[in-house]
């Protein structure tokens, strides 16, 4: 049992590989200068050691195993540094006893080669043995190019050993930042020229300099779509886009596509493309801001004089659909009113959506059951489903009813659609009463959200059909507040013609005998008048730029129960410079609403034309405002040829100089209100 267990510690040692440093017993045998052909040294004793010039980057080779190395003791190599005690590499037992090490010098000086006997023995008990050694040459390449990618940035590729770093050589004055690691220059000055320098292992580097883009092609076009406008860069990319002047009235313009949107209908916008210190401006005037872009089946059609979106006919086998340019904005309240018309086929089929997503796509969704919005993503659909599946399904009610989706699967039949899983909410019947909603009548309904509740609500003709509680901003539509909205409807093998109308005649309550809104300075009052109320909870004065979404923007508690006339007043100053049509919503104490006409707000802080006077000589322009205002001469290349401001006194704009066409004058005062006027130079 002894013996085993010496014999199996012995063999446990002699795996053990052990770093040799000098002990005192050691012997200076020389020096070494490796090639990159193996040389040997004879007579090799234990604790020999030989010194070593080395240089950064070369691999150093030393073995008693191959290329003319050998001993007939177990041997042990060591590369120290010159205080005999920091290890560099070792080996030991490389081939069978015998010791191989390899080593890439990452300095350039003197090492020292140790030669032991196993356990570190440097006595000289043990001789003989041929060291083989040479030397692996490195071959360091810090290449590498700049290019410019702009006026303002650059790029490096690497053309020989990666992994080392960049910088500037000498360091500019200026912001420019350059990425250590990739060699990008950033926040670079057009025209400015920068020098990087690359250096990788054993501090090897090289340089390059770059000169960036002095000047570009501003050359851009702006289209005009519905609701704004959009950029196409024709000349140099990479550019930044910004109105000149800035309209001040709720617009927006995104810096890198140049794309105008909740634009104003009517107005002119100027937009200035800017790149590599060269800019043009180009300007264009928006169309009407309440536009529908129809796919599938849908079309339009006329109802009683009004313009409607039929989704689907009574055909079979039909997909409709209808998205608004426009957005909604889930982080503020809304009312959404549409006049809704789900057929005459009772029994027919399948019914249909509205739907908020927030991608843009102007495409439909699934068909048949799905109403044409299946599978559309990140969306909250309300549908109105108006087929019967005859009680066999656990989601379908027997009467024609609303729910909420948000997992992009609507069929409610498990017998066709096992895995289809419950609606967020709902169902619910459109009617209190239930019954069909495919009875030929034309149905309002109303969409309302409260922003800070998280609520959403659905009226189906004014009653409260089903109410809703969830974070959609975050749970569905991936974080964006600002979404599209539409409606979408299918048939299949039944069939129900289906379309929807903007709301914008309500029948007047005939308790409200009158509503109406005048200018005192520039305030804008609201007055309306009640012959009597019954049950009156409170008035909600709600404003529209399209007859379909509703922002609300007044409440005011009212009377109650009165068989007497009452009064009511709301005043308001508003610098919107977009036309504003206002309602009253009238709820009673059981959360039932109606409507009141809409009407036309006055914009009583700007009222009338902005641009007073233009009169024209063969020299001059002159020109007034009705207030202190920007002016802008402006050509048919979207040039700026003049800028000015008006006060008490009238603007001169001399014209001698200029071509005889067309030119635009484009005024805005510091309410954000503009106005552009075409005038025709002849010189």
């Amino acid at each position: 049992m002894k013996k085993l267990l010496i014999v199996f510690g012995f063999l446990a040692l002699s795996n053990v590989s052990l770093a040799c440093g000098f002990d005192g017993d050691e012997t200076n045998a020389g020096t070494l200068t490796p090639t990159a052909g193996y040389q040997t040294e004879n007579a090799v004793s234990s604790g020999d050691y030989f010194v070593v010039s080395v240089t950064c980057g070369n691999t150093y080779n030393f073995n008693f195993c191959n290329n003319g190395g050998s001993a007939s003791w177990d041997t042990q190599l060591t590369i120290l540094q010159t205080d005999g005690v920091t290890e560099l590499a070792d080996n030991d037992d490389n081939c069978g006893l015998q010791s191989d090490v390899s080593w890439t010098a990452d300095f350039t000086g003197t090492v020292y080669v140790l030669v032991s006997e196993f356990f570190c023995d440097n006595t000289g008990g043990s001789n003989g043995a041929t060291l083989a050694y040479n030397v692996t040459p490195a071959t360091l390449d810090a290449g590498f190019t700049l290019a410019s990618s702009g006026c303002t940035s650059a790029t490096a590729t690497i053309t020989g050993d990666t992994g080392g770093t960049f910088a500037f050589n000498p360091a500019p004055g200026d912001a420019a930042v350059i990425d250590p690691t990739t060699g990008a220059i950033t926040n670079g000055t057009a025209g400015a020229t920068y020098t990087v320098e690359y250096t990788i292992n054993c501090g090897v580097s090289t340089t390059q300099s770059v000169t960036l883009d002095a000047t570009g092609n501003p050359n851009f076009t702006l289209s005009v779509v519905c609701g704004g406008a959009t950029a196409n860069v024709t000349g140099t990319p990479g550019g930044t886009f910004a109105f000149n002047p800035a309209p001040g009235d709720g617009s927006q313009i995104d810096a890198t596509t140049g794309s105008v949107t909740n634009g104003t209908v009517g107005t002119t916008y100027f937009v200035e493309y800017t790149v590599c210190s060269s800019s043009s401006i180009q300007s264009a005037t928006v169309l009407d801001d309440n536009c529908w872009s129809l796919n599938g089946d849908a079309q339009y059609i006329t109802v009683g004089g009004e313009q409607c979106i039929q989704l689907t006919a009574a055909v079979n086998d039909q997909t409709g659909c209808a998205w608004n340019s426009s957005q909604i904005d889930f982080a503020s309240d809304f009312t959404l009113t549409l006049d809704y018309y789900f057929g005459n086929n009772i029994g027919g089929a399948d019914g249909n959506t509205f739907t908020f997503q927030p991608s843009g796509s102007t495409a439909c969704g699934t068909p048949g059951a799905q109403l044409g919005a299946g599978s559309i993503s990140n969306a909250l659909a309300i549908e109105f489903d108006t087929y019967d599946n005859d009680g066999s399904a656990t989601n379908d009610l027997s009467c024609d009813h609303i729910a909420i989706e948000i997992d992009g699967d609507h069929p409610d039949d498990p017998s066709f659609f096992p895995a289809n899983a419950a609606p967020l909410c709902g169902p619910q019947c459109a009617k209190s009463g239930g019954g069909n909603i495919d009875d030929g009548g034309t149905y309002t309904v109303d969409i309302d959200w409260n922003a800070a509740t998280q609520v959403l609500e659905v009226y189906f003709d004014g009653s409260l059909r089903l109410s809703c509680t969830n974070d959609f901003v975050t749970n569905v539509f991936g974080g964006q507040s600002n979404v599209y909205w539409g409606a979408t409807a299918a048939t299949g093998g039944l069939n129900n013609q289906q379309y929807f109308c903007p709301s914008t005649i309500v029948i007047l309550p005939v308790e409200l005998s009158s509503f109406e809104n005048t200018c005192d300075g520039e305030t804008e009052l609201f007055n309306w008048t009640t012959a009597s109320e019954d049950r009156v909870d409170y008035f909600q004065l709600e404003y529209t730029y399209d007859g379909l979404v509703f922002y609300p923007i007044e409440k005011l508690n009212a009377v109650g129960s009165s068989q007497t006339e009452e009064s009511y007043q709301v005043s308001i100053m508003t610098d919107d410079p977009k036309q504003r049509y206002y309602r009253l919503k009238i709820v009673d104490d059981n959360g039932e609403y109606d409507y009141s006409d809409l009407i036309a707000g006055k914009r009583c802080l700007y009222a009338g034309e902005l641009i007073t006077t233009i009169k024209q000589t063969s020299e001059k322009l002159t020109l007034s405002t009705k207030d202190a205002s920007e002016v802008v001469l402006i050509n048919q290349l979207g040039q700026v040829l003049f800028s000015g401001f008006t006060s008490d006194k009238a603007l001169q704009i001399d014209t001698r100089n200029l071509a005889t066409g067309v030119y635009c004058v484009n005024a805005r005062n510091q309410h954000g209100i503009q106005q552009t006027r075409k005038v025709f130079i002849k010189n």
